[in-house]
């Protein structure tokens, strides 16, 4: 920028021409350390306070994340988020089968590292945290436990401040407690202590100022 004013802002771009913008028709002003900028103006964000917003889909899982995070010069990403997360596992015994379903309320704290910054952002990214699994009507004497996740995911530029994303993550979360079969012919309810592993896959949107 050469000039600022109230009425106009005066910029030379490379060539040396210079453009001259009303400020009040200017919604955002980025600067080149922020933001990777390609054709048609779309963008990455190369580091800022970025929220999370995402669905992911596996077998036995449902899972939604919303997670608060800072981008540092193009590369690393920490942040921590909540969750909701509705996992099931099913077993048989001699007289029935059953299937149980534990939900919990996740805290945890990720972080990403970029390993690929042109159109399509490639990163790696890790989540570790606690599960806060929950009683619902199919089990009882829920108690926590460590909730680890790890996978690949791509992020696409965009011409806006939301930008979308899909992750292909593998999940491990552990949970204990009491399995209340609501059958006639079930002998007594059952103790379990397992580890739900899933393979999901994430669809979310990733909001910048």
């Amino acid at each position: 920028m050469v000039n600022q004013s109230a009425k106009y802002w005066t910029i030379v771009d490379y060539e040396g021409d210079s453009n001259f913008f009303n400020p009040d028709r200017i919604a955002k002003v980025y600067m080149p350390h922020e933001i990777t900028l390609f054709k048609r103006n779309r963008f990455h964000y190369k580091e800022g306070i970025l929220c999370n917003h995402s669905l992911g889909l596996g077998v036995n899982g449902v899972h939604w994340n919303l997670s608060l995070n800072r981008r540092f010069s193009n590369k690393y990403e920490l942040g921590f988020g909540i969750g909701s997360h509705f996992n099931r596992f099913s077993f048989n015994t001699p007289n029935t089968s059953h299937s149980v379903a534990v939900h919990s309320f996740p805290i945890y704290a990720q972080g990403k590292y970029m390993l690929r910054t042109g159109k399509k952002m490639w990163y790696g990214k890790l989540r570790l945290g606690w599960a806060n699994n929950t009683n619902n009507s199919s089990t009882s004497n829920a108690t926590d436990g460590m909730l680890v996740e790890g996978g690949l995911g791509l992020t696409f530029k965009s011409r806006r401040k939301i930008k979308r994303y899909l992750e292909f993550t593998q999940y491990f979360s552990r949970a204990t407690g009491t399995a209340q079969d609501l059958e006639d012919n079930a002998l007594s309810d059952i103790g379990f202590k397992v580890w739900f592993v899933n393979f999901m896959v994430t669809y979310g949107i990733e909001i910048g100022r």
